[in-house]
């Protein structure tokens, strides 16, 4: 979270009442900091944090039972691992038409090939972050292979503007602070590398946000996917989706926007995106990067490289 008491406390939807660093892990106050204030080269900062005064409450009725619910066909895959599952049925799927409404949502998904741009590079001058900047602005972005989403957000120039949560696996999720509200959060491994190719696990991270003016909810996931490319890994690309769209199904709800973007590390014709496409709208891809959603976008974009070697790719949907 940068070091600040502000935006650890926007994370989960609250503000920040008071920052502090602190002495030795003893809870003793160092000294006293203001919430915008980095407190850097530290892991023990103390953060006061509260329900923003004011908040509008949305209250979402409980859907109907069955509705969205996940429905599996039986059939095992996975190889008998830790990531077996089940196959979704074939007449189940995340497709819904959109509400048809006003509110515009922009996605984007980028992986920065952090090793080499920002390890060896140093970052090329910003040129990631200038790219987000001016293809933006950009409600929430899913990064792939990003060491720190406080210094991608800060060479966008958005650390004021946007919320960063870093997740598990080199995975990044961040959302405008002014448009939007944490309901929750979550991640889970649910693949792993073969050993030709072996990294580790590989896993998915995801929100759900609440539109603070509209009440409207996004359930967003990012997933960088297993080697090597469009093997699935040792659990296989049916696997994987499956794992996807199963996590997805029970961790969102009815009516909301569905999104799910990454670098699956699996081409169009991989079992990957092939057992994805059955079951969600594929609205915008370029090689292995690829967003998946539950409705159709009403525009996509592909923004170029900005140093890395992964297009950024962006979908823009209206619900």
């Amino acid at each position: 979270h940068g070091g600040r008491c502000d935006t650890y406390c926007e994370s989960f939807g609250h503000t920040c009442a008071g920052a502090a660093e602190e002495r030795s892990n003893n809870c003793e106050v160092l000294y006293r900091a203001t919430c915008d204030q980095v407190i850097a080269d530290t892991s023990d900062m103390l953060c006061t944090c509260q329900q923003s005064p004011g908040s509008p409450v949305w209250t979402t009725p409980a859907p109907p039972v069955g509705d969205d619910a996940w429905r599996g066909s039986g059939e095992r895959v996975g190889g008998g691992g830790w990531c077996t599952t089940e196959k979704p049925a074939a007449d189940w799927s995340l497709l819904r038409p959109c509400a048809g409404g006003d509110l515009r949502v922009s996605v984007l998904s980028y992986n920065l090939y952090w090793w080499n741009l920002f390890d060896r590079r140093g970052g090329n001058d910003r040129s990631a972050g200038r790219l987000i900047a001016g293809g933006g602005p950009f409600d929430i972005m899913g990064f792939q292979e990003c060491d720190s989403v406080s210094r991608v957000l800060s060479d966008a120039r958005l650390r004021d503007s946007h919320v960063g949560l870093q997740g598990p696996r080199a995975l990044a999720i961040a959302y405008s602070r002014d448009a939007w509200s944490l309901i929750d959060q979550g991640r889970k491994d649910i693949a792993e590398d073969r050993s030709e190719q072996y990294y580790g696990k590989r896993a998915v991270q995801w929100v759900r946000l609440r539109h603070r003016s509209s009440g409207k909810v996004v359930f967003f996931m990012n997933h960088h996917g297993p080697l090597p490319v469009n093997t699935g890994g040792a659990c296989g690309g049916t696997a994987t989706a499956s794992q996807m769209l199963r996590f997805a199904a029970e961790n969102s709800k009815a009516g909301d926007l569905r999104v799910l973007v990454g670098d699956m590390n699996a081409d169009s014709g991989s079992s990957t995106q092939r057992t994805l496409r059955k079951h969600m709208r594929r609205v915008m891809h370029d090689w292995v990067d690829a967003i998946y959603s539950s409705c159709p976008a009403e525009e996509t974009r592909n923004l170029g490289k900005g140093g890395s070697d992964h297009d950024a790719i962006a979908a823009t949907f209206k619900v």
